[in-house]
């Protein structure tokens, strides 16, 4: 177990209130790191360290100032060999906003010089999508945003590029159209509308039979919001927003936490389609596979009370999209039998306003997304896999089907001031989905269940200056 996870008592024991937050300055830097566990039965850790820098000037002409939101990763390689940065989105932007307009209206113009990750589409995390859209790029995967932003409406528009080497044409340029728009049709209820077109290149497979199959993908998101009351924050629930590039931000905003009633509801639904090689025949012809995903996220506050619930459902195609296809660039054959995840939590926290601590409970239960892969054998011992994230399998022995899994967690977060703060959480996970290969009677290693239960915690700390 991490020794990080053994100072958490100490940490806590040094609390202080929170202070009011002071005028925005023009200068901020943040930086993070991660410990996580999520077995403390086994070896091996994994930890993460995240340095940001938010900048602004001062107005360079009426309305007009230019800013720079850098967020990296670190990484060591090991003894000796240094250090690398990892690019997560950083971005430069110019914002515009009329002396008439409200604070919170702008007219912006982006550049994303290395990474576009956090230009998506859809709104809860488990389902958006659009990150990454091109996993084949030789290089960088830019973007250039315009965004528009009023009281009662907005819309963006982005495009994405990046190198491919193509198999037939060499290296080539591929782009990607993002765009959406929001109306607030009524004072609490907000209509989202987002979705994108893109050339991803063409099939690998496909090319070395020299067939050119460019593969095309297309979608739309739509979202419904309902709220009442100041914004409510997410829930400390670390497992699952890890892989988001707003994850440590997103972990450590402070509530702004108000006397009385608060609501929101968010409904929303995502349908993409991806030309992708056939994976039936011999010669490579085009597939048109759809990916499907909707999300609910409810959210109430009374006083210091926060409750939450979130259900979502994933399909495997929708999963893979960042890849795309499973194997890769191929569409599910007929056989596959896709089964899609199905997914809720319900959780609970209370806000100490004295100490700046903010406990909490959460319950998810999930059905795991899978699907039968012909390439085990024949159809009379076809093994169903299970995907937990894109490329991460588990393969069920014989016969076996998917089961629900159960996590329980406890949370806290501590905010110290404006200059620190901690959050962390333990889990137990009962996931029966868990497999291991053993030699069978004849000496072949197959897939067989290993123990279902498992105890971790994940600790963050964060320096803010």
């Amino acid at each position: 177990m991490s020794p990080v996870f053994l100072s958490l008592p100490l940490l806590f024991a040094l609390g202080q209130s929170p202070e009011s937050p002071p005028e925005e300055p023009s200068l901020r830097a943040r930086l993070s790191f991660l410990a996580t566990d999520d077995d403390v039965d086994t070896s091996g850790s994994y930890t993460q360290w995240n340095a940001a820098l938010d900048a602004h000037t001062s107005e360079l002409t009426s309305g007009l100032r230019a800013e720079a939101a850098l967020s990296f990763f670190l990484s060591v390689s090991g003894p000796g060999r240094g250090a690398t940065f990892v690019d997560n989105g950083s971005a430069f932007r110019l914002r515009y906003r009329p002396s008439q307009w409200a604070e919170e209206e702008s007219l912006v113009l982006g550049l994303h010089p290395l990474s576009s990750v956090r230009l998506y589409l859809g709104s809860s995390y488990p389902v958006t999508w659009g990150r990454e859209l091109f996993p084949r790029r030789t290089g960088a995967e830019p973007a250039l945003e315009l965004r528009l932003s009023r009281r009662q409406w907005g819309a963006f528009a982005a495009l994405k590029s990046a190198v491919i080497t193509e198999e037939l044409a060499g290296d080539s340029r591929h782009y990607a159209v993002l765009a959406g728009v929001f109306v607030d049709v009524l004072p609490p209820l907000r209509l989202e509308l987002e979705g994108m077109y893109g050339n991803l290149g063409d099939a690998p497979g496909a090319a070395n039979f020299g067939v050119e199959l460019p593969m095309h993908m297309r979608g739309a998101s739509l979202r419904a919001l309902w709220h009442q009351g100041p914004p409510i924050g997410g829930n400390v629930d670390l497992s699952l927003y890890r892989g988001d590039p707003a994850f440590f931000e997103r972990s450590f905003t402070v509530e702004a936490y108000a006397p009385g009633f608060a609501a929101s509801a968010s409904l929303e639904g995502s349908l993409v389609s991806q030309d992708l090689q056939s994976a039936e025949g011999t010669t490579p012809r085009a597939s048109t596979q759809q990916a499907r995903a909707a999300a609910l996220d409810v959210r109430v506050r009374r006083d210091f009370l926060r409750l939450f619930g979130l259900a979502y459902y994933r399909t495997p195609s929708f999963i893979q999209l960042g890849v795309p296809g499973f194997p890769p660039n191929q569409a599910f054959s007929r056989d596959a039998e896709p089964q899609a995840e199905v997914s809720g939590s319900l959780g609970a926290d209370y806000h100490f306003e004295r100490w700046g601590l903010t406990p909490g409970l959460l319950a998810r239960l999930t059905l795991p997304a899978s699907f039968m892969d012909p390439g085990f054998g024949a159809s009379a011992s076809l093994r169903r896999l299970v995907l937990l994230n894109p490329n991460q399998l588990r393969i069920l022995p014989t016969g076996e089907e998917r089961r629900a899994a159960l996590t329980l967690k406890a949370t806290v977060r501590w905010d110290l001031g404006t200059v620190a703060g901690v959050v962390a959480e333990f889990a137990y996970v009962n996931d029966p989905n868990k497999t291991e290969f053993a030699d069978d009677d004849t000496g072949v290693a197959v897939p067989v269940f290993k123990n279902a239960n498992t105890y971790g915690a994940t600790v963050m700390l964060q320096a803010r200056y």
